[in-house]
């Protein structure tokens, strides 16, 4: 993205951070209307945290590249994390919330609702910095809006370097910046505790799912048949909600 000196400083880990301040500040904004006071509000910040981290890792680490165990001892090599998973963030969110509500005695299902929408619009903004670092690309095609990567130092396939390929990082940007919207007008109407969530759940499923047919990423150990195990967990996600 750019460099100071020798320094160099990569699109996914700075838009990842912005990712998560901009889903922070759209919680923020809805801290009145969950009659949440400051120390309940940070405390659940605390567990949303925690759990995107455990999360995120924990459901990347278990369902792709190698498993567990050989993804532990590839981290130890390469003396850093290999990735994430954006259900694994959301579904360590959302259950870290839930035993904080738990504990605190606090009704989940409105806390859920004003998690999706910003799970989503934070997404949006890492989509960005996705196409920007060139991981999450998508497959060839001949399109006129296809998008070509030609630097090394992104993390498209050598072999689909120079080729034409789907913006698949700006399809789901899009898209989730689509659902932020609507969450948000369900949100502000009356509706029973809990619908914006699942239909967010639900929505996101169908998006993911969809856009998985023109990703070229890693199908992962659930695969089954044509379907990664992306779609695999989008399927059961939509159908759970």
């Amino acid at each position: 993205l750019f460099a100071v000196g020798p320094i160099a400083f990569t699109a996914g880990p700075i838009f990842a951070g912005l990712a998560a301040l901009t889903a922070f500040l759209c919680l923020r904004s809805r801290r009145a209307a969950l009659g949440l006071g400051l120390e309940d509000f940070w405390s659940l910040i605390l567990a949303f945290f925690v759990g995107v981290g455990l999360g995120g890792a924990g459901f990347y680490y278990t369902l792709y590249g190698g498993g567990w165990s050989a993804n532990c001892a590839e981290t130890l090599r390469r003396g850093g994390a290999l990735g994430g998973s954006f259900f694994g963030v959301f579904w360590g969110a959302a259950a870290a919330g839930f035993l904080f509500c738990r504990l605190r005695r606090i009704p989940f299902w409105p806390v859920a609702d004003e998690l999706a929408p910003a799970a989503f619009l934070g997404l949006s903004v890492m989509r960005i910095g996705c196409i920007l670092h060139g991981c999450c690309h998508g497959t060839a095609t001949s399109l006129p809006w296809a998008v070509v990567f030609t630097d090394p130092r992104c993390l498209v396939a050598p072999s689909l370097r120079g080729a034409p390929l789907h913006p698949v990082q700006l399809y789901e940007a899009l898209g989730t910046l689509a659902l932020f919207a609507f969450q948000r007008t369900v949100n502000n109407a009356r509706h029973a505790p809990g619908s914006s969530f699942l239909s967010g759940v639900a929505l996101y499923g169908i998006l993911r799912f969809g856009l998985d047919f023109i990703r070229a990423g890693e199908r992962g150990l659930l695969a089954w048949g044509a379907l990664s195990t992306t779609q695999v967990a989008a399927l059961a996600g939509t159908a759970a909600a």
